[in-house]
């Protein structure tokens, strides 16, 4: 057992230098221009190694990608009837917790579907949220755009914070955020206490 326990940690964090190294070889190249040979040399460790847990850079990239789209899904999951402030704040401090592997990931340089599982993530929660908090007797297509447009521009200004290399005040970050969400909702009350 002890063995296990030592063979697994070991596992764990030849991954984790595989993953920096990707991450921190992406910073200055495109992923179709990494070669596993550079990514092992760069981490010091054997070419084997890696394909005993991987097939290709790709490969690697894909379960990277899939790791983050997973964790930001439990924090949406289990954190979209907070408060905007608490939800978006949980959000940011996982970016600022992932920060080059999250600059990778929303780098308008990527070369995955991240944005648009991220954006199909967070509208398939909000489009549950609003027809459940306003009664709605079905989702329909002008629910869709509204949603569509309230998730791309909440993204926009993540995205446009981690570009600029995080510079912007975060709780300024949250603030605008926040209050994009708020407008959003009130104006779904002033539209659905008219009909």
């Amino acid at each position: 057992m002890n063995m296990t326990s030592s063979e697994d940690r070991r596992v764990r964090k030849t991954k984790r230098a595989l993953r920096n190294g990707l991450v921190e070889l992406m910073v200055h190249k495109e992923l179709r221009n990494i070669t596993v040979r550079e990514l092992t040399d760069k981490v010091d460790i054997h070419r084997a190694t890696f394909y005993a847990h991987y097939k290709d850079i790709y490969d690697l990239y894909q379960q990277v990608e899939d790791a983050v789209v997973q964790e930001l899904n439990d924090i949406i999951m289990q954190n979209y009837t907070q408060p905007p402030e608490t939800f978006y704040r949980l959000i940011v401090e996982y970016i600022i917790e992932n920060k080059q592997l999250c600059q990778m990931l929303f780098g308008t340089k990527k070369e995955s579907s991240f944005m648009v599982r991220l954006n199909g993530l967070f509208e398939q929660k909000c489009l549950e949220t609003w027809h459940e908090e306003w009664k709605l007797s079905d989702i329909n297509e002008e629910l869709k755009y509204h949603v569509g447009y309230h998730i791309q521009g909440c993204l926009a200004i993540i995205n446009k914070w981690i570009e600029s290399n995080f510079t912007y005040p975060m709780d300024a970050l949250i603030k605008i955020i926040a209050d994009t969400d708020r407008s959003m909702e009130e104006y779904f009350m002033r539209k659905h206490k008219k009909v």
